[in-house]
């Protein structure tokens, strides 16, 4: 389920790599400290491995962007989605954008011009989707006795497994089942729909460099696996931004 915003201002000026200023403002919006510390702090767990369950898109609007400042100036208004396999945490932030008016971002005043709510259905085990927010997948390898991080394209076989994976993972986190509980169809895969070239992101989370994948996909596989893919993100990093579609 997930929450399409609409602000408008006078002016909007953000750093180029925004993702941790606008999850900052989507926990600020949870005005139960116990389940803000939760989501915060740890998330649903499993294997000693935390899922927040939540992700967003991008602003979307008419902006320009400053290189030697590194900033990004919007105008008019943007758009903003907050996607969550968690009811709860989509409950509060409709709650305090319905009765609030206006907000600060980064110190400038933001106002609520539109909030829709939409809850997809997904009644099909293969959908075609196209990101809001990047995708990434990578696993973290150790070499020469450092660690390395290892980012995987849509071409490799890895970006299929480790996405589903993933998907398993926060779908008995979600649930509090342990391995065995349930079982899914072994047929998952995500690749680009019509052998389209999707774009790749470099970009940073706080000083943390990131690569991701802008793209259409069309994925097969169990449809709990894309319902919650579709709510909490496909990938990694989802509570920083990433992995956030919508259906085609």
């Amino acid at each position: 389920m997930r929450l399409n915003v609409v602000f408008s201002f006078q002016s909007l000026k953000l750093p180029i790599n925004y993702n941790h200023i606008l999850q900052a403002f989507i926990l600020q919006l949870i005005d139960d400290a116990k389940f803000r510390s939760f989501l915060h702090n740890q998330g649903y767990t499993f294997k000693n491995r935390n899922y927040k369950m939540f992700t967003f898109s991008k602003l979307n609007g008419k902006f320009s962007v400053d290189n030697s400042e590194k900033t990004i100036e919007f105008f008019d208004n943007v758009s903003l989605t907050i996607s969550s396999h968690d009811e709860t945490l989509i409950r509060y932030c409709a709650d305090s954008l319905l009765f609030k008016d206006e907000f600060e971002l980064l110190n400038q005043k933001i106002t609520i011009e539109k909030i829709e709510y939409e809850n997809q259905v997904i009644n099909n085990d293969k959908i075609y989707v196209k990101t809001l927010s990047p995708i990434t997948v990578y696993s973290t390898v150790t070499l020469n006795s450092s660690k390395k991080t290892v980012y995987y394209t849509p071409t490799d076989e890895q970006f299929s497994k480790l996405i589903k994976d993933n998907l398993i993972k926060k779908y008995l986190a979600f649930y509090n089942f342990n391995e065995g509980d349930i079982s899914f169809d072994d047929s998952f895969i995500i690749k680009e729909k019509n052998n389209s070239k999707s774009k790749m992101i470099i970009t940073y989370y706080k000083s943390f460099l990131i690569k991701a994948w802008h793209g259409i996909f069309e994925i097969q596989g169990d449809q709990r696996l894309l319902k919650i893919g579709y709510d909490a993100g496909l990938g990694a990093k989802n509570s920083q931004g990433f992995g956030l579609v919508e259906l085609m």
